[in-house]
């Protein structure tokens, strides 16, 4: 350790090889930060929009080409073949929410509050004659809780029945489902008050299906998958069977593609970054070519010499590193609390971001650093063995 920080000192020796580090040092770090932002947020994007789609649609949807239907008991042992965890019939309309002038199109779902939130994992609390809203659309309209907004709900085609019916509820709750269109559109009601406004009785037009913990990730849409394939297959033919992504199937499987994409295109960024730590080896070999060989000429052997060599190389990858992984928390804090940071939901889908690293995003982006930045490494031992002794000690006394 002692031999090492007496050839740092030597190498370090004057102002502009510190700042020549220092900066080539930064360069790789910010380079193996933008790469871990990307999966990070990439990751992140997954998981909130999985996590907001489950919050609203639980694992498995059951519809019907009727329209409405029953839960008989033929349904039933159907669904038992999956053993699911949770079950919430669920009554779902279109309406307008009026308030003050202002509408919006909204999708009113009449739940039973306590196996909704068993069956999604969302906690859903619905008193009587009252409403809970998605809290964009609470923006939107500008309500707040207490408030009394109305609702218009069509009655059908027929000609006693064409005119809309409107009733006015108090807004008891807001909700966040993490998906910004869901929560613009989502209105819950109980659903006998919707049953009785609809006049549909015990009917129902979608039913929810949990299979898994709704409280923890779900890492595989495998498993769900499977468990789908597997209802459709004890199901009569009027029903249809989707999983809880099917609505949003095209843009998780462009997160896949783009994720490997965009992190093969940002490797360019580490080659930049690479370039700048071979321009400090040719400056150090360069500048300090005299001093490296008046040691090995006073005993000083290459394997000591290239053994401080690989072990700066290997320090300079770790501060990158953990300089990465710092300035990458520091962004997602951003994401989170800096107002500029903030993303258009209406754009993104989701109503904000976060950066979701596991450990096998940090051992890829890791590892393949260490590969780029050995090179600069190889080429200063080259160097190195390439030129004697002798040559060297003429260069010091020519």
């Amino acid at each position: 350790m002692k031999s090492y920080l007496s050839i740092l000192k030597i190498v370090l020796h004057g102002r502009s090889s510190g700042k020549i580090l220092l900066a080539t040092v930064f360069s790789f770090t910010f380079s193996i930060a933008v790469i871990l932002c990307t999966f990070g947020l990439m990751d992140g994007f997954d998981h909130l929009l999985k996590s907001g789609l489950r919050h609203s649609s639980g694992d498995i949807l059951i519809t019907s080409k009727k329209g409405f239907f029953q839960v008989d008991k033929i349904l039933l042992e159907a669904i038992a073949s999956v053993k699911p965890l949770a079950i919430a019939p669920v009554i779902q309309t279109e309406a307008f929410a009026l308030y003050q002038g202002v509408s919006k199109g909204v999708l009113v779902r009449g739940i039973e509050a306590d196996n909704f939130s068993n069956a999604t994992g969302l906690n859903v609390v619905l008193p009587e004659a009252g409403l809970v809203i998605g809290e964009e659309l609470a923006h939107a309209l500008k309500v707040g809780i207490g408030d009394t907004i109305a609702l218009t709900f069509g009655r059908g085609n027929e000609s006693s029945e064409s005119l809309p019916t409107v009733r006015s509820f108090q807004v008891s709750g807001l909700i966040k489902h993490g998906i910004y269109q869901k929560d613009l559109r989502m209105v819950y009601l109980p659903k006998k008050d919707l049953a009785q406004i609809l006049d549909v009785r015990d009917f129902i037009n979608l039913l929810i299906i949990t299979t898994q913990n709704p409280a923890k990730p779900i890492e595989s849409l495998d498993i769900i998958q499977k468990d789908q394939q597997k209802l459709r297959g004890h199901l009569r033919q009027e029903y249809f069977v989707r999983p809880f992504w099917s609505e949003y199937s095209f843009l998780i499987e462009a997160v896949k593609v783009e994720k490997l994409s965009i992190s093969l295109i940002l490797q360019m960024i580490v080659v930049v970054a690479v370039f700048n730590i071979m321009a400090f080896v040719i400056y150090i070999m360069e500048k300090k070519a005299q001093d490296f060989f008046f040691l090995r000429a006073v005993g000083l052997s290459l394997k000591k010499l290239m053994s401080f060599w690989f072990i700066s190389i290997f320090i300079v990858w770790a501060v990158a590193c953990v300089g990465a992984h710092i300035l990458s928390t520091f962004f997602n804090w951003c994401l989170a609390n800096v107002s500029f940071f903030q993303i258009p939901g209406e754009i993104y889908v989701l109503s904000s971001l976060q950066i979701r690293l596991d450990s096998t995003a940090y051992i890829t982006v890791y590892l393949v650093s260490l590969v780029w930045v050995l090179i600069p490494g190889l080429f200063g031992y080259w160097r190195l063995k390439q030129r004697p002794i002798v040559q060297g000690l003429r260069q010091e006394f020519s």
